[in-house]
């Protein structure tokens, strides 16, 4: 049986400027039940695919600190407060891989952790651009590269891309590909 949670309480735990987290008391709709809910806040972020002129996608490769590897992705960011997704996609795919967007498509949004934090990711999808000079923030050290699709599918399955918001951009825009 589903049964919709409701908040009790709030402890705030930490707060911080990428993330807050919380230590919620929670009770269960319709039940005399208690129980405990540690919930990461994050504003959320983008991603998109970028089919360039010769038919690739535009990759980039960083060092993500967290989990201590290189990691190969779609260019992506962190919403900032109060920054609308749209705006927030067509900064980052300049900032990354020095494109100005003249269309961009929404695809959808995703959840990456619902279980514990409130990040959503919002998906989209440009293949209508100028190219320009990137930006990087200053903090931000990237490769960039370019694969046909074909190739980030077989990068997915043997393990060289595992970033959870590309995989999952990457098989959302595939009828764009096949």
């Amino acid at each position: 049986m589903s049964c919709k949670e409701n908040l009790l309480k709030r402890e705030v735990i930490y707060k911080g400027k990428i993330i807050n987290v919380y230590n919620d008391t929670i009770t269960f709709a319709g039940l005399e039940k208690q129980s405990n809910r540690e919930i990461v806040e994050h504003n959320g972020g983008v991603c998109a695919v970028v089919k360039t002129k010769n038919n690739k996608i535009k990759f980039v490769k960083q060092f993500r600190y967290a989990v201590n590897e290189y990691l190969l992705e779609l260019p992506a960011g962190k919403i900032e407060k109060g920054e609308d997704p749209d705006y927030t996609i067509a900064r980052e795919i300049e900032e990354e891989v020095g494109i100005s967007a003249n269309k961009i498509i929404k695809i959808g949004k995703i959840y990456p952790t619902p279980g514990y934090c409130t990040e959503v990711l919002h998906l989209y999808y440009v293949d209508d651009y100028e190219e320009c000079e990137t930006r990087f923030d200053e903090n931000e050290y990237l490769d960039e590269f370019e694969y046909t699709y074909q190739e980030a599918i077989e990068m997915i399955e043997n393990g060289t891309i595992i970033d959870a918001k590309t995989i999952c951009l990457l098989l959302r825009v595939r009828e764009k590909f096949l």
